[in-house]
C-alpha cells in the first residue's frame, strides 16, 4: 500500500504544479483547465490521504510484504450464486430505464418496475426454489 501513497500523492503534487503552471501561462483567463487541473490533483491527493490513514490504522499489508504469497491477500468476498439469472435481469432494467433518461421519459418507468422486480428477485432468490435455506 506504501507504493500506492506515494503514487497518488506524488500525481496530486504533480497536476496541481501544472495547473498552477497552466493557470500563469494563460493568465488565468482560461477557466477551464486550471480548475480541472487543481481538481484532479486534489482528488488524487485524497485518495493518497485516504490510502495513508488507512494504512496506518491497518498497518502491514501483504502486499507490503516481498515474501508474500498470492493467497496470502486473498479476501472473503461473500456468496454468489453462479446460475443466477436476476443480475442480467437487473442489467436489462438498467438498460430500459437508461434508455427512457436518454430517448423519452416516459420509459423509464418501465425500467424502474423492472429494477426493483429484478432487485426484489435478487434479494429473495435464496429464499424459495431449488436452493432455499
Amino acid at each position: 500500500m506504501k507504493s500506492s501513497i506515494y503514487v497518488f500523492v506524488i500525481c496530486g503534487l504533480f497536476f496541481a504544479a501544472v495547473g498552477v503552471f497552466y493557470g500563469f501561462y494563460t493568465d488565468f483567463s482560461e477557466m477551464v483547465g486550471f480548475p480541472a487541473l487543481l481538481l484532479v490533483g486534489a482528488m488524487a491527493l485524497m485518495i493518497g490521504v485516504y490510502l495513508w490513514l488507512t494504512d496506518r490504522r491497518v498497518g502491514r499489508q501483504p502486499q507490503d510484504n516481498e515474501h508474500a504469497e498470492i493467497s496470502d491477500a486473498d479476501a472473503d468476498y461473500g456468496f454468489f450464486s453462479p446460475w443466477s439469472w436476476w443480475p442480467i435481469a437487473c442489467a436489462g432494467a438498467a438498460a430500459v430505464a437508461f434508455y427512457g433518461i436518454a430517448m423519452g421519459w416516459w420509459i423509464f418507468p418501465f425500467g424502474a418496475v423492472l429494477g426493483l422486480v429484478a432487485l426484489v428477485g435478487l434479494a429473495y432468490e435464496h429464499d424459495r426454489g431449488d436452493h432455499a435455506h
